[in-house]
């Protein structure tokens, strides 16, 4: 899995930035035989606690599985929370959220397939 690549086709969602500091957060994940999964998020941080997501850009399968996800509440809600409707997410439970996937193995089973992610900055 490599960081670079072909541009990420599919603009989640898109909303305009203002002035304060930038993260971008990268995510490919492969499972045997099946298409690369790529994602790039971008966060604005909004006062030193919090953040609120202005881009989220995936490939053709990763929009595949986003859409999927949206017939699981879970998926639904923080989808629609942090995403769609922009709200601010915290820096804390952000941090909480990724060490937890990190400690499980950064990977999740879809479609019968176990994918295996790698994630980073920039």
């Amino acid at each position: 899995m490599a960081q670079g690549g072909p541009l990420l086709p599919h603009a989640e969602v898109a909303r305009p930035r203002s002035e304060g500091p930038l993260k971008v957060q990268w995510l490919a994940c492969q499972a045997a035989g099946q298409p690369e999964l790529r994602a790039s998020l971008t966060l604005q941080g909004s006062g030193p606690l919090y953040y609120r997501v202005v881009n989220l850009d995936t490939n053709d399968a990763a929009h595949t599985l986003l859409q999927a996800g949206q017939n699981a509440p879970q998926v639904r809600g923080l989808f629609a929370r942090y995403v769609t409707q922009g709200q601010l997410l915290g820096r804390v439970t952000l941090a909480g959220l990724l060490g937890t996937w990190k400690l499980f193995g950064l990977k999740f089973d879809w479609q019968g397939a176990t994918y295996r992610c790698q994630m980073g900055d920039g």
